[in-house]
């Protein structure tokens, strides 16, 4: 094969760039905005777009919007069957005690508090909402289920619902004035509610309308959904600011700020050569989208994945790259919690698009066998079967793949590297499975054994690296014979131009290995101890780890 021209040499990946400190550089920075009145997320450079109405009374440009898209979506409030929402329409507190529960996912009580005129329609959501404390009737012992319910009303069942309730009436008389005090007709707020009105209004959760709050106002349906949907970013973590910087010698890196810790953070690549970031308990209101000037990465998407469970994903739109890390930190260095993906720079094969290029190529076909078996199995048939497989499973892993055949042809030796030479391509693989002649001992000869191309003095350094992790992962997958790494003079690794190797999976003049060999279990597990290896030597992964 190659040795060390035309500059295919691989570097290994560092754990960062020369010269820098975390995150010390200058960041191309946009805010993401769920929403623009949601008071906690801070300063903001942009909005996000939001998801087509799915109602026709909802405009797209409404504040509560995404708000009701949300809710929807997530089963917690509905529309009309005129396919309407009503959102002008006032709430009622049978309506908004539902709501809140079913976005509380609480369990239906069946021994909460009752209430003589609430019908079968709300009584158990009351009954549920009665026992976790959120709400009371008043002192006739009615609950008026169908009566509107107001915007101070709706401030003191948020902040019961939300565990803030304490807190609320341990505000001190001077805090709760200073902060009604924005509103013009804080006077209004009936001395009951002014605790709780004010820890809302502080939370995010309420804002006025022309300086004034107008507490006793029947709070609508839209506006419901509005601090429904603030409360519920509050709790969730919400992606605040994305940044990105291409000026790493080796890497662009990209940033997600996140409003508090996420849940399970998992990567994939997609076919298209997407890179989708899945994080647990998130939320997102509408679709953001940044583009992002790097060779690497051409832009980023945030959207809400599923609505149960809770998911956010980030999809990472890739260009050229040679293989990437997915990082969830904790905070550190005055930096909050946030996703940090580092794509790195592919400097092999071509200047077009997408992923490594990897040539799979299953050896012998049409008219040459190779090796046949104790119980005449053809070695062209074994070699086409695990590297059809080793395809798929690079292609799930998000690698380009070119096969020198996928069916019972024969191209030449020199076809096979030119090929590979042609496209480019990052690295070469053939699947092989070794044989005795006939002055060997068949039954003795057992094992695993990879080769690149070299001799004792000369030898390709990538190629060795190569094969070595590829008989690595064979023999965990396969519990092999370990017949170590060796160099050769084989075609097809002295004429390609990029790293290759030869993996001889085992012996088919052995009838134990042969009797293995034709199995497609056995097959698969070759396939992918050869998909492991060559991920390891790219330092390939779609795993996210978390660093504390």
């Amino acid at each position: 094969m190659g040795r060390g021209r035309r500059g295919w040499l691989l570097p290994r990946r560092r754990t960062g760039a020369r010269g820098r400190s975390g995150e010390g550089l200058l960041w191309a920075v946009a805010a993401v905005v769920v929403l623009a009145t949601v008071l906690f997320m801070g300063p903001v450079a942009g909005r996000a777009q939001a998801h087509s109405s799915s109602f026709s009374d909802v405009s797209e440009v409404i504040p509560a919007h995404d708000a009701i898209e949300y809710l929807t979506r997530s089963q917690v409030i509905a529309g009309f069957g005129d396919g309407t929402f009503g959102p002008e329409k006032t709430l009622t507190r049978g309506q908004a005690t539902k709501v809140l529960v079913l976005w509380q996912e609480l369990p239906l009580a069946a021994d909460g508090p009752a209430f003589s005129d609430v019908d079968a329609v709300y009584r158990s959501y009351v009954g549920t909402a009665a026992k976790e404390g959120w709400i009371t009737g008043y002192p006739d012992g009615y609950f008026r289920a169908y009566t509107s319910l107001s915007r101070q009303q709706m401030a003191i069942i948020m902040v019961r619902a939300m565990g803030w309730e304490t807190q609320a009436q341990s505000l001190s008389s001077g805090e709760i004035g200073e902060i009604l005090g924005a509103f013009t007709d804080a006077i209004r707020v009936a001395d009951v509610a002014r605790p709780y009105v004010a820890m809302a209004v502080q939370k995010g959760l309420f804002g006025g309308t022309n300086g004034r709050f107008n507490p006793g106002d029947n709070i609508t349906r839209a506006q419901f959904s509005l601090v429904v949907f603030r409360a519920e970013l509050s709790i969730r973590s919400v992606v605040t600011q994305v940044r990105s910087a291409s000026d790493y010698p080796d890497k662009t890196r990209l940033v997600l700020d996140l409003s508090q810790a996420p849940g399970k953070v998992t990567a994939s690549v997609s076919t298209d050569g997407k890179l989708n970031i899945d994080y647990a308990d998130g939320a997102m209101g509408g679709v953001f989208t940044q583009g992002v000037a790097s060779p690497e990465i051409r832009s980023v998407t945030v959207r809400q994945q599923s609505y149960s469970p809770k998911a956010v994903r980030i999809v990472v739109d890739m260009a050229r790259f040679k293989n990437f890390r997915v990082m969830s930190l904790a905070p550190s260095e005055d930096k909050g919690y946030r996703i940090v993906v580092d794509v790195f720079r592919r400097t092999d094969g071509p200047p077009g698009d997408g992923p490594p290029l990897i040539v799979v190529d299953p050896g012998h076909g049409g008219s040459d066998s190779g090796a046949v078996g104790v119980a005449g199995t053809l070695e062209k048939n074994v070699n086409l079967a695990i590297g059809l497989l080793l395809a798929d499973d690079l292609r799930t892993a998000g690698v380009g793949i070119i096969m020198t055949r996928n069916d019972d042809s024969f191209p030449s030796l020199q076809d096979r590297a030119d090929i590979a030479n042609a496209a480019q391509a990052s690295l070469f693989v053939a699947v092989h499975n070794n044989a005795v002649g006939t002055a060997g001992d068949p039954e003795a000869a057992r094992g695993t054994e990879t080769y690149y191309w070299g001799t004792s003095d000369q030898y390709s350094v990538q190629g060795q690296l190569l094969a070595q992790a590829i008989q690595r992962n064979l023999l965990e997958a396969l519990n092999s014979v370990d017949r170590g790494s060796h160099t050769a003079n084989f075609a097809v690794l002295r004429c390609t131009d990029m790293p290759a190797a030869l993996a001889e999976v085992g012996f088919l003049t052995n009838a134990e290995e042969e009797a293995k060999l034709i199995t497609t279990e056995y097959q698969r597990a070759a396939a992918q101890g050869i998909a492991e290896g060559i991920l390891e030597y790219l330092n390939w992964s779609t795993t996210a780890y978390t660093t504390e």
